[in-house]
């Protein structure tokens, strides 16, 4: 019976720490195109997680993409270990970047991560609280046709926690580091749910 009363009560700790993740594609489309010859590059995370968490991320995009992309993809690190490409790639790449990318290397599409924290008050709060705290992150995706040199693809997937004054924060609270974390896998749920993947 004591195991059943201490589930319940977990239960509802967890559920009071419940929060959602919010997607926006902007004017883009969920899907993206796999196709079977197509190179895609991978560049360096910007992120402000720890260094663990960083490798999570820069190994799991990795995966997922290199399933997707029949192992044609490459992050930026190997990609200039092998000379494929010469330069560093701004997160918010200009036309005269990609023209360099277009006109230096055979990639056809560059994928930009970034994860931000827009609040993280919460991070230091415990016990019962004296004023109103927030935390607040999220994580983008920016894909790029090389060959074009337009954007194909965005999102956004943000996520909010927060608790009023009186209210406590308990070891169920959760982290801006869990959110970012949390934001960017939904970031790569999506890709895989609405991939297409052609033979072209």
């Amino acid at each position: 019976m004591k195991k059943y009363i201490l589930f319940f009560f977990l239960l509802i700790a967890l559920q009071s720490c419940y929060y959602p993740v919010r997607k926006d594609y902007g004017v883009y489309s969920k899907s993206l195109v796999f196709s079977k010859n197509k190179k895609w590059l991978i560049n360096n995370i910007r992120t402000g997680v720890e260094s663990h968490h960083r490798e999570m991320m820069s190994k799991e995009v990795m995966q997922l993409f290199q399933s997707l992309s029949n192992g044609n993809t490459y992050d930026l690190k190997t990609a200039k270990a092998e000379n494929l490409i010469q330069n560093s790639i701004p997160f918010e790449p200009e036309i005269e970047d990609l023209e360099i990318l277009k006109d230096n290397s055979d990639f056809n599409f560059l994928v930009n991560i970034y994860t931000m924290r827009v609040r993280n008050t919460l991070d230091r709060a415990s016990g019962e609280l004296d004023s109103y705290k927030k935390n607040e992150t999220f994580a983008m995706m920016d894909i790029y046709d090389i060959k074009t040199m337009k954007k194909i693809y965005s999102l956004k997937a943000s996520s909010e926690f927060s608790l009023e004054k009186g209210e406590k924060a308990n070891i169920f609270t959760p982290t801006s580091e869990m959110m970012t974390m949390k934001n960017f896998r939904s970031l790569l749920r999506s890709v895989k749910k609405n991939a297409v993947k052609t033979e072209e």
